[in-house]
């Protein structure tokens, strides 16, 4: 809780800074009056290309999660929607927990296996973001876009995927020596945490072959994809121009944005990326804003709205008996040296 909050505090202090930055540079008066120039078709169109994406997230993550249980596309797409806007909302991506609770409570899974397949789908989804970073340091290689926070973020999900990888190369040594540091515990800690750990590397294991990793990279080129047209049709809804590297430009640091802590709604960075990348090609300081908030309204807003409703009904769907059944039972079911070993 105390995290929580910490990086709660930490998210606002980086959105007010940004924005405090904004306003100095930017005639905000003049901002909204741009807003209004917008053609609300193309808007429109936007979010729709923008809320396409989340059933291609949802087909990536069923076939993660394959591995543990054969779960159906209706299924798993309220938690992926549901999730998605609660990491807008809520500090330090605590949507994700929320997202394989409810993935839990609609197919009885486990909650830790998902939260494993979640670890996997979030590093697919962070080396997309690295090669994006890599791509605009090749294109703009005398700017400044990019400081030691982004190569730093790269770096960490580089990390994680090596990690990911050493440990399906290593299954079985892995396991060892889990089981051996557990047996070091009392019997009902050495029990919980090995339940709870064995079926989290399940989840971790989801993706374990050359096809496995080619299908679900597959997904997340679509899914980013249509996320970067999203964008691309919200500036070209200001009648904004640019080239294709500009909308690549705009597209990854605005992606970036959305890692840094911040407020609800990443409010400060996503402006400060659109007025950034936008003002490299001569598009005003004002005209930026109003698309970045034009972004922020069609495409984040429009996955919150449909999320929060969804959120909403699951809070008045009455619990189940199976609702609180998706974790391992007692006993060597669930213990590590029995969760996805080596074949």
């Amino acid at each position: 809780m105390v995290k929580h909050w910490l990086y709660r505090i930490v998210g606002i202090s980086i959105s007010a800074l940004l924005i405090y930055l904004l306003i100095r540079r930017v005639d905000v008066t003049e901002s909204i009056r741009t807003l209004g120039s917008a053609n609300p078709g193309v808007l429109a169109l936007a979010a729709t290309v923008y809320l396409c994406g989340f059933p291609v997230r949802a087909l990536r993550w069923r076939g993660i999660l394959r591995g543990q249980k054969e779960i159906s596309l209706r299924e798993i797409s309220v938690p992926v929607l549901v999730g998605h806007a609660a990491n807008i909302v809520l500090p330090a991506r605590t949507g994700e927990i929320y997202r394989a609770h409810l993935l839990g409570r609609h197919a009885s899974t486990s909650r830790s296996g998902a939260m494993g397949s979640i670890v996997v789908e979030r590093t697919f989804d962070g080396l997309m973001l690295l090669c994006l970073i890599l791509a605009v340091l090749l294109i703009f290689p005398q700017t400044q876009f990019l400081g030691g926070a982004a190569l730093a973020t790269g770096g960490v999900f580089l990390a994680l995927a090596a990690g990911i990888l050493f440990y399906g190369l290593t299954v079985d040594k892995s396991h060892r020596m889990l089981d051996w540091m557990f047996g070091l515990l009392p019997e009902r800690l050495r029990r919980f945490a090995g339940q709870r750990t064995g079926a989290f590397l399940k989840g971790v294991r989801g993706v374990s072959t050359a096809g496995g990793y080619l299908k679900a990279g597959g997904y997340t080129v679509v899914i980013w994809t249509i996320e970067a047209a999203a964008i691309a049709l919200v500036v070209l809804s200001f009648g904004v121009m640019v080239p294709v590297s500009g909308y690549l430009l705009v597209f990854t640091l605005a992606a970036l944005g959305t890692t840094l802590p911040s407020a609800p709604g990443h409010i400060g960075p996503y402006q400060y990326a659109f007025v950034l990348a936008l003002g490299y090609f001569s598009v005003s300081q004002e005209t930026a804003l109003a698309v970045s908030i034009a972004a922020q309204f069609a495409l984040i807003g429009s996955i919150t709205v449909i999320g929060g409703l969804l959120f909403y009904r699951e809070q008045l769907r009455p619990a189940t008996a199976q609702d609180g059944a998706y974790e391992p039972e007692s006993g060597k079911e669930g213990m590590i040296h029995n969760q996805g070993g080596g074949k």
